[in-house]
């Protein structure tokens, strides 16, 4: 059997190649922030900070690296031609399209990222060719193309006998660990060349609000500028203006006018930015597009600065009431993980009994031993959102700024960030209580700071009052008089899928300006039937009706059951 050709179809000019001082038959690609001795190996890659991708090629095998933020994924596919077989491997979408001989779209994939927003496991739109995971180590066999995954770093909490119960404690790790990787971010932006800042996308709630108190303790405010939008004169824009007055932090909003929104939104700019930002898997994160192209024009943010958005490896916990059940089966978890995450077309059956979306499931759930206590299911839970939603539509974001021309950061994903989150107990991680709590002490001490108190503030949450992010102002008292008044006369359920079709079309973010292929009227029929935003823009994307000048599926042909089979890798 003829060894495997490798075919290398890399884009980003920050890959750099080297080779092993011992002259064997290997080389090495590493894309990286943060130098490692080892960027293939697991145990390395466990504690690397900072962002790595890497390739290596020797004689016997092919090996993927991928860090655990999912910073640059990789594309893999092998094809089988008159002389031989192939691997070809790319970092990026398009390139990958171009070199596939004859790209196919798999239509189970396409169904899943209707429901979800994003394909699952290692699949892609494209029928054959595959994407690496999170904190995944991929090893093909150049003899036989045979693949098998290592995992490296996997959102999994600590086992009870080193999970810190003590909330002082634990606030003391969480500050350390943002220390620590806040200070990396800001040497790297002392290194960069040009005197870059740092831009805040800032809704000034919890996460974007961490960020900044952070910044204003360590007198690093004057490197940052942050930015809001949406709707002129909404709640949402007065909170985010009065985070930032409250440090004096400099601040910009765009307004988001649906008219314009859809004017900017069928331009052959849009189109480009949904090919590059897709990455074969994914819906693209459009939020911030609109504001940072719009900021960019007026030279408040430059090429090369560095986004710094609130995601965090806080608060990916759903289904919170299996952490009471007594006993739960693997497969209420599976199913839980399905319902929660395939629901943007209003129609969760598809998703769990869907063989294709089940059987990845399972084998996501089969990585660990499955015990079934609250630990156990706190890890399959967020490990799972984390792996999937996170670092692939969320992190997604991070296409975005690519694209503009800007730099990122994630700090509140890195690895000691990462490594705090997880040691904390149940009472403290399942919900994010407490992290306001710990939020709400720092912001206290930051505002005390930026105001010139001289006492110290490490108790005064109390008096961080600004308002946060919230969807209506109706106090939580009110609500649940509501929602008791309207169960009892079974109008519960209608009246919370009247109110939220009317929050969607009349988003104070103005959204809805990006459902592109059904009428209001229409759209407010199927929001109330169950649909999510999201599942327009799913299905817009995937028909080609987003953006007119886009056309990524149109003149694709769909795999038969039988090429689906043929493609399929050897594990």
């Amino acid at each position: 059997m003829s060894v495997i050709d490798v075919e290398l179809r890399l884009t980003s000019p920050q890959w750099q190649q080297t080779g092993p001082s011992d002259g064997t038959a290997e080389s090495l690609w590493v894309r990286c922030d943060t130098s490692c001795p080892d960027p293939t190996d697991p145990e390395v890659l466990a504690s690397h900070p900072g962002r790595l991708t890497a390739i290596r090629v020797n004689d016997d095998e092919v090996i993927l690296a991928q860090d655990r933020l999912r910073s640059w994924p990789l594309f893999w596919a092998l094809e089988n031609g008159a002389d031989g077989r192939r691997l070809i491997i790319s970092d990026d979408a398009t390139a990958m399209r171009g070199a596939l001989s004859a790209p196919r779209l798999d239509p189970r994939a396409r169904r899943e990222f209707l429901d979800a927003g994003f394909i699952s496991g290692t699949d892609t739109l494209l029928a054959g060719v595959h994407q690496t995971e999170q904190g995944a180590i991929v090893h093909i066999d150049r003899d036989t193309g045979r693949a098998r995954t290592v995992t490296h770093s996997l959102a999994r909490f600590s086992e009870e006998s080193a999970m810190v119960t003590d909330p002082e404690e634990f606030s003391g790790l969480l500050l350390a660990a943002l220390d620590a990787g806040m200070g990396r971010v800001l040497e790297d932006l002392a290194a960069r060349p040009g005197s870059p800042r740092l831009v805040l996308p800032l809704s000034g709630g919890l996460d974007s609000r961490l960020l900044v108190a952070w910044l204003t303790l360590h007198g690093a405010l004057d490197r940052a500028v942050a930015f809001t939008y949406g709707r002129p004169g909404t709640r949402e824009v007065e909170v985010s203006r009065k985070v930032a007055e409250a440090v004096g932090l400099e601040w910009h909003a765009v307004d988001y006018v649906p008219a314009e929104l859809r004017e900017a939104w069928q331009t052959q700019e849009a189109a480009d930015f949904l090919e590059y930002s897709y990455a074969l898997g994914a819906l693209p994160h459009v939020q911030d597009w609109h504001a940072l192209r719009s900021l960019l024009e007026q030279g408040v943010v430059r090429p090369g600065d560095v986004v710094l958005p609130g995601h965090t490896i806080v608060g990916n916990m759903h289904d919170e009431h299996l952490l009471e059940e007594p006993s739960v089966t693997r497969g209420q978890v599976a199913k839980a993980i399905l319902i929660h995450h395939q629901e943007l077309q209003g129609d969760q059956r598809r998703a769990y009994t869907d063989p294709y979306r089940a059987a990845k499931v399972r084998g996501f759930l089969a990585l660990w031993p499955f015990t079934g206590s609250p630990r156990d299911m706190q890890s399959i839970l967020e490990s799972y959102n984390v792996r999937e939603r996170q670092t692939k539509y969320i992190n997604n974001s991070m296409r975005t700024y690519e694209h503009l021309g800007l730099e990122w950061a994630l700090p509140m994903l890195d690895v000691e960030f990462w490594d705090a989150w997880h040691r904390g107990a149940v009472e403290l991680t399942a919900t994010r209580d407490f992290y306001a709590v710990f939020i709400g002490r720092l912001w206290a001490r930051a505002t005390a700071l930026a105001a010139g108190a001289e006492a110290d503030a490490a108790g005064r949450a109390d008096e961080a009052d600004l308002p946060y992010f919230a969807a209506t102002e109706v106090s939580e008292e009110t609500r649940s008089r509501l929602k008791t008044v309207l169960s009892r006369l079974h109008l519960l359920g209608l009246a919370e899928r009247t109110f939220s079709a009317w929050a969607t079309l009349h988003s104070t973010m103005a959204f809805e300006a990006f459902i592109t292929d059904a009428p209001l009227p229409v759209a407010a029929a199927q929001l109330m039937g169950g649909r999510k935003l999201l599942g327009f823009w799913t299905r817009a994307f995937l028909s080609d009706a987003w953006c007119r000048r886009c056309r990524l599926f149109s003149d694709l042909p769909v795999a038969t059951p039988a090429e689906l089979e043929a493609m399929a890798p050897e594990e």
